[in-house]
């Protein structure tokens, strides 16, 4: 499988990041309040049957949980992230759109639980392998969704190709991930910024940008 050479500026990314929201903030923050919902809801009515506390805590309940809610929550983050790839296409962002990826749920969900054996795997191999895989794998579902690539295939043209940039991809993912906490400190009013910003700096600029190369040279 050939790889595409490719190369950013990270805080030219970030910043073409914070241009393009303008005028999409609402969306993606509705999108993402839907995600939270149904997390909220889903993890509660599971916890019915796997018990688990801050007061009385449970590791192995907590993962159990978050594991058994993959298929309900993964389609839906999968949608808010192709939200970021159409609006790179100048295709409608809607909201609603995250609900259209249930038709592919067992490979999105079987996927994601792929990547967090593979990355707990990594950690446990003295931690660099796991913030290593954490990175790599990023683009795997949209990969699955867009391009309609198998789950290891999805994951290995994810994992080769960020590989070619990791630190600079791993920057702007701690970048935005620091935004997100600070959006969530001041109030939470700092979301309006950061979750769009968040996913169209990953997946409506950097993934266009590496990829496209990559579907021209791949045929896909």
């Amino acid at each position: 499988m050939h790889i595409s050479e490719y190369d950013f500026d990270v805080m030219k990314v970030i910043k073409e990041g914070f241009r393009r929201i303008e005028g999409v903030k609402q969306p993606f923050v509705l999108a993402f309040l839907i995600y939270v919902a149904a997390a909220i809801v889903t993890q509660t009515v599971l916890n019915l049957f796997f018990p688990s506390s801050a007061e009385n805590p449970n590791l192995v309940n907590s993962q159990i949980v978050s594991i058994l809610s993959y298929p309900v929550l993964i389609p839906l983050m999968t949608g808010i992230m192709m939200m970021a790839v159409k609006y790179a296409r100048n295709e409608p962002v809607e909201p609603r759109s995250i609900f259209d990826y249930y038709a592919i749920t067992g490979k999105l969900a079987l996927a994601g639980l792929l990547v967090y054996i593979m990355t707990v795997i990594g950690f446990l191999l003295l931690i660099l392998p796991g913030i290593y895989l954490s990175v790599a794998y990023v683009f795997t579902l949209p990969l699955m969704a867009d391009k309609g690539l198998g789950i290891w295939d999805a994951m290995e043209l994810s994992r080769k190709t960020a590989t070619k940039q990791w630190f600079k991809i791993a920057a702007v993912i701690g970048i935005l991930s620091i935004a997100f906490v600070l959006g969530f400190f001041a109030f939470g009013i700092g979301l309006i910024w950061a979750i769009p910003l968040f996913f169209v700096t990953l997946y409506g600029i950097l993934y266009p940008m590496i990829f496209n190369e990559v579907e021209e040279q791949r045929g896909i």
